[in-house]
């Protein structure tokens, strides 16, 4: 890693302290993670797990540009007296979410009636941050391979559509 890389690193890490982001170091940049959930409670009617990461992939290149992908990943699970279920959803790319939570519950281990569950989300909290030390370092933001893929692929589906559409409403006038 090169030295303006790592001096994004490390302020990126500086700026996350005191909030609930952490940073790791990757070999493409670093990401910025929060743990949206703390699967350790259980509910009044049955045990019940809930597991949402959000991670901003944080692409740095040695030319001064850098990339975010935003990777939302949730894993829940249940279990009553006859039943199991899980569920798992995973998204990439641009991610824009906004989500309030607020659940109470049991805490497994001291028996306490309390919060399972409090917070309110909101997926451009994280990329705002690293885009604020990347304007103090001088840095340049780019679309990454998914946001780019993405971008032409609905740019094709609409000049289908059009053609398509377009077609179908000639034929129409026509007859």
């Amino acid at each position: 890693m090169s030295s303006s890389t790592q001096e994004f690193v490390d302020r990126a890490r500086a700026a996350a302290e005191g909030t609930p982001y952490a940073v790791a170091e990757r070999p493409y940049g670093f990401d910025l993670t929060i743990d949206l959930a703390d699967a350790r409670w259980l509910t009044i009617t049955r045990a019940h797990g809930l597991k949402r990461v959000f991670t901003h992939e944080v692409h740095l290149r040695d030319d001064g540009r850098y990339g975010i992908t935003d990777v939302d990943n949730t894993v829940s699970y249940s279990g009553g007296t006859a039943s199991l279920s899980a569920q798992r959803s995973f998204k990439r790319g641009r991610v824009m979410s906004y989500s309030r939570r607020v659940e109470f519950g049991v805490d497994a281990r001291t028996g306490r009636v309390g919060k399972v569950v409090d917070y309110s989300f909101r997926a451009g909290e994280g990329r705002e941050l690293v885009r604020r030390v990347a304007k103090e370092l001088g840095w340049t933001e780019r679309m990454n391979g998914e946001q780019l893929g993405a971008l032409w692929f609905a740019g094709i589906v609409v000049v289908v559509m059009v053609v398509a559409f377009g077609a179908v409403g000639i034929h129409a006038l026509l007859t």
